[in-house]
């Protein structure tokens, strides 16, 4: 990040791309696009993920949607748990 640069006031949570069973089983690829491509439209570009999310499946469900836009068009937050 550029040191002119602001971060968004609103991230975007990728718990529930987890498909964890938290918020039912019917959450893929495919029915969270539609809602990347919005989000990423709108200019809500900062997205919340950690590997605790379903194991790994909310960032590699993330990072499936980033590799499409450029790097320069959205910011991650992500946690590391020990």
């Amino acid at each position: 990040m550029k040191n002119n640069e602001k971060l968004p006031k609103i991230a975007l949570g990728a718990w529930a791309w987890g498909n964890d069973g938290t918020f039912g089983g019917n959450l893929t690829s495919e029915n969270l696009r539609p809602i990347f491509d919005a989000a990423m439209n709108a200019g809500l570009n900062l997205w919340d993920t950690a590997f605790v999310y379903g194991l790994g499946t909310s960032e590699r469900t993330l990072e499936g949607f980033l590799c499409t836009v450029p790097r320069e068009s959205y910011y991650i937050s992500a946690k590391f748990t020990p």
